[in-house]
């Protein structure tokens, strides 16, 4: 195979970086072009226009821009409707304290300039704003949402290398990505590192591609047509991953379901605003105990389903449940899971089983380097467990003590807050992680970028002590 050259960095070269070494320019690499990528990109935009020194971000995407979220690509079938409110984009939740106090024209500017990237700019673009509204506002679908992202990332000109990252290691310059693509290999350097994407599905079953699917490989499944001979399907996990795929079998392909879950039932997911304030605005966290904060984590994000797909399910008798963990399956026709519950096993046959446990967030682990690897066990306290990292994550979602920045945000919700593993504040991810990478400026520097911005008073720098 030959080697790839990504395309040329054209911003120009600022020595003064918190970050980067002797790569002064380099950018802010992301594994998967979704929707964190795409944020970053656009707050990055923003704080430029603004007149800070952010870096160019460039994601490495092995599928195409926002793939999770069409059919054929992801876990869904593109009908599926957003989880979230739609207004909880890309810029959401639209404060940007963390570059100045309230009051501060910056603040406010680059307020200003990130709506213009939100969804409700994105139906503007294409004059569906009024209808959208006037239809009482409906939850987009997958594939409604993905076409937001795209136009976003055109917008803000994300740059996106092409390739499946196969390689990740950390110097103290920065961080190089190697990457395979039908060309061929290539490696990318950036100051630091950001890893999106909940990684590889299926962790308790081994999938066949027959009886046995993992969540990628029912959804490629369910675009291409369900087959007639499955009648009965055992689906293993309680999440909104699970959640999803019961309610298109059970709803839409109207089949019988059993799903399997840890815990006693299916539980809703928690949705009252003293909840979602924790997803918007992290004020606080901190100061709950860790068991508080797990069982906050618990009750509103793990092992639930949503109330949407609660209220889908309850139209129908087609779904019942089994207390339990998979422990294997039974080859044949039909196929048998084997499940362990209260110092017992069992046996549930069925025309099909899916392993819909989601994605491992430690998935990035099997990427590292030699060097990366050392560290960042150093870093957690010498032993490389998900608790440990969780622990370990600072406000910038990073694991402090690496070579370079390490950004983690699927792993950030106990420490920091719930709302950074998902889409609940995607505009505030972005200010925590893009801060680490942008220098403090002047206030003559932020003045004259007041003049040619067309702001008016002088906006004071911000600082770094909290970062």
């Amino acid at each position: 195979m030959r080697d790839l050259v990504p395309p040329p960095l054209t911003r120009s070269a600022d020595p003064a970086r918190p970050h980067g070494g002797s790569e002064p320019d380099a950018p802010l690499l992301v594994i998967g072009a979704g929707p964190k990528a795409i944020a970053l990109a656009v707050k990055a935009k923003v704080l430029r226009e603004a007149g800070l020194d952010a870096p160019e971000v460039v994601a490495v995407e092995r599928d195409r821009t926002a793939a999770h979220w069409r059919e054929g690509h992801g876990w869904t079938n593109g009908r599926q409707s957003l989880g979230t409110l739609p207004e909880k984009d890309l810029g959401f939740p639209y404060d940007a304290t963390t570059w100045g106090d309230p009051h501060d024209p910056l603040v406010a500017e680059i307020v200003r300039l990130t709506t213009g990237y939100g969804w409700a700019g994105h139906l503007m673009s294409r004059g569906g704003y009024a209808r959208w509204v006037d239809r009482g506002r409906p939850q987009p679908s997958h594939r409604e949402w993905a076409d937001y992202l795209d136009w976003a990332a055109r917008e803000a000109g994300l740059r996106v290398v092409s390739g499946e990252v196969h390689g990740a290691e950390a110097d103290d310059d920065g961080w190089t990505l190697r990457y395979t693509a039908p060309g061929g290999r290539g490696t990318v350097r950036g100051r630091g590192l950001l890893v999106s994407g909940p990684g590889p599905s299926g962790t308790a079953l081994t999938a066949d591609d027959d009886r046995v699917l993992d969540t990628a490989g029912f959804w490629r499944l369910a675009v291409a047509g369900l087959p007639r001979r499955i009648r009965h399907v055992v689906v293993v996990g309680s999440g909104e991953t699970a959640g999803t795929v019961v309610r298109e079998l059970a709803v839409a392909q109207e089949r019988e379901v059993t799903v399997v879950t840890p815990r006693a039932a299916l539980y809703s997911r928690g949705e009252s605003p003293f909840e979602n304030r924790y997803y918007s605005d992290p004020t606080g966290w901190t100061a709950l105990t860790e068991s508080d904060r797990r069982e906050f984590i618990r009750r509103t994000d793990r092992a639930v389903f949503s109330l949407d797909v609660q209220h889908d399910l309850a139209r129908t008798a087609r779904v019942t449940w089994c207390p339990g963990r998979a422990t294997g399956t039974r080859p044949g026709s039909p196929v048998a899971l084997v499940y362990a519950y209260g110092g017992r096993s069992g046996e549930i046959e069925a025309d099909l089983v899916v392993d819909a446990t989601g994605g491992d967030p430690m998935w990035f682990t099997g990427l590292l380097g030699p060097r990366a690897r050392t560290a960042l066990t150093a870093a957690v306290g010498g032993t490389l467990t998900r608790a440990a990292v969780e622990g370990a994550i600072d406000r910038s979602l990073a694991v402090p003590g690496l070579p370079a920045p390490l950004h983690l945000p699927n792993l950030a919700a106990l420490a920091q807050g719930p709302g950074f593993p998902n889409l609940s504040s995607l505009g505030l991810l972005t200010d925590r992680v893009l801060r680490a990478h942008v220098p403090p400026r002047s206030p003559a520097d932020l003045a004259g970028a007041c003049a040619v911005t067309g702001r008016t008073g002088a906006p004071a720098p911000y600082y770094r002590g909290d970062a």
